[in-house]
Formats: C-alpha cells, structure tokens, sequence
C-alpha cells in the first residue's frame, strides 16, 4: 500500500496558498461584495477537498496475491465487502476503507505433532504438510464466508484430528520404518480433508498432503542403535562359528580322503607322509619358479643350488 496520509501542517500551508490565489483572482475579477460571497461558498469546499484527498491510499497487490476491499463508510452509505478484488494495477481508497490481502499461488501449510501416543504406547513427533491454494477471483466470497482467517477457523482442527486418529492406529516402529504406511496415510488423509473442504464449499484448492519423517524420542533412538550393535555382533559370531565349523568338517573329509587314498594304494603311514612331504615340496617350487635369485632348500638335502 502507497499511503498518502499528509500531516496537519501540510494541509493548511496547502489551504493557505490555495486561499491567496482565489483571493489574487477575486481581487482582479469581482467587486468586494461579490469576493465575501463567493468565498464564504467556495473555501469550505475546497477544504472539504483538500481533506478529503489527503485522507487517500492506493492499494497495489503483488504478484500472486488478491486483494479484498472491506468498506467502513464513516457517515453516509452501506458498507461490506467488494465482490470484486483487486489483482492487477492498483485502486486508490479513501481512509475508511481497509483491504485484506490473499496469496493465490500454492501455498504450504505445516502442523506440528510432538508426543502423539500411537497404537502401542510409544511416542512420535513429527509433520503433516497440507499444500492448497485459494481459487482466483473467490477472495471477496473466502474472506465474507470464512475470514481472512479460514484456515485456522474451518480446517485447522479438523486437519489435525484426522492426522492425529488414522496415525495412531500405527505401532511407532511401523511408523518410523515402513514407507508405505505413510504413503497409505498421506492418500486416505487427503481423501478425507478433500470431502471435507467440498463440504463447506470452501474456495480453496487442496493440492497434497504429505507426512515428514516420523522420529521415536531420543531414548527410545538410542535404544534401537544399542540392540541393532547388539544383533550385528550375534550375527558376526554366528558367522565366525559357521566359519570354523565349516573349516572343521573340510579337514575331516580331507583326512577320509587322504586314508582312502592310502589303502587303496596299499601303503603305509610312513610311505604316505614321505609321498605328502614330497608333493608340499613341488608346491613351493611351484610358488617361486618364476621368481630369480630364489635357493630351495629340499629337507635336509645337500648341497644348496641356487636356481637362476
């Protein structure tokens, strides 16, 4: 709003000069008779005017936004609510008519739960997101209807109840984990605070509603990161003992192994460890033949040849 109030002072420095020009006018122009007549006429109503164009303001919405005119005649006329805003350029207003003014781009509302109690006694906080946005045009109806006020006073309430009863049906860690159950809540919620809002034939678009994270109390977050330690160190000495007996069970069917080659072969224990000793020896070399500068040692042998 451009205002135009001017003070006191300046309106009279503005009436005192107007005053001598109609006096340097009348004084060329009319007898001293005619001069007192016409001014007992004339400068009432220009202070009239004077006034009244001081007491002026320009209503000038931005972009995006309404505005509605309420008019409070002071004296004469009826006053009420211009069916008509005020969205483009700009109307000029005398000192008695007040103007509210509406957003018509989407606009996003937030209700904070903190502590709701959900179905097994644990509490959660969290935020549900209601995305609407006023119907151009339908200002001056919203406003007459619902007030410059008709979220809090038409949807408010009941926005939070619905939220607040179909998420306590939930346990907390159902809640906090598992997306798909706050995708389910975020359509039922918007389904039912859409019939709701027809209902009152209210001038709002609701666009979406969408619930934030869900988070326990820090005790109970706390608890949760202790036993999940808890459960991974049961799990990775699960895995170390599966391990082991794993290895367990492969030197028994090694051992089967090695007395049913022995048997079959008709050897005896110290034929066979003299056959094991030997393939372990070819395994070394079979490390360490690319390698140069390398002496193999066979047992006891001797001498000693380095193998280049």
């Amino acid at each position: 709003m451009e205002s135009f109030f001017w003070s006191i002072g300046g309106v009279c420095r503005l009436y005192v000069e107007v005053v001598k020009i109609i006096d340097i006018y009348f004084s060329l122009n009319y007898s001293t008779i005619k001069k007192v007549q016409m001014k007992k006429v004339i400068i009432p109503m220009l202070f009239a005017l004077v006034l009244s164009i001081s007491s002026c303001y320009r209503v000038m919405p931005d972009a995006g936004k309404e505005s509605v005119l309420i008019y409070k005649p002071f004296l004469f006329g009826h006053g009420g609510v211009d069916d008509t805003p005020i969205s483009t350029g700009s109307t000029w207003c005398v000192v008695t008519t007040e103007y509210k003014e509406f957003p018509i781009t989407p606009i996003t509302i937030t209700e904070d739960f903190t502590n709701m109690i959900p179905s097994d006694n644990t509490p959660v906080s969290f935020s549900a997101y209601l995305k609407c946005q006023i119907q151009k045009g339908k200002t001056p109806g919203l406003y007459k209807n619902f007030s410059a006020e008709w979220y809090e006073h038409s949807l408010q309430v009941t926005f939070r109840t619905m939220v607040r009863d179909k998420a306590s049906a939930f346990k907390m860690f159902d809640l906090a984990s598992k997306r798909e159950i706050s995708s389910q809540l975020e359509k039922d919620i918007y389904k039912d605070i859409s019939q709701y809002a027809k209902g009152l034939n209210l001038p709002v678009d609701l666009l979406q509603v969408s619930i934030g994270a869900i988070t326990p109390p820090e005790q109970v977050l706390t608890e949760t990161k202790n036993t999940a330690a808890q459960n991974q160190s049961i799990l990775t000495q699960s895995a170390r003992a599966n391990a082991e007996l794993a290895r367990k069970q492969a030197e028994i069917n090694k051992a089967i192994a090695d007395q049913a080659y022995k048997n079959q072969m008709g050897m005896t224990v110290s034929e066979y460890l003299n056959l094991r000793h030997l393939e372990i020896e070819k395994e070394k070399v079979e490390l360490i033949k690319d390698n140069k500068d390398i002496s193999i040692i066979f047992g006891n042998a001797s001498p000693v040849f380095s193998i280049k």
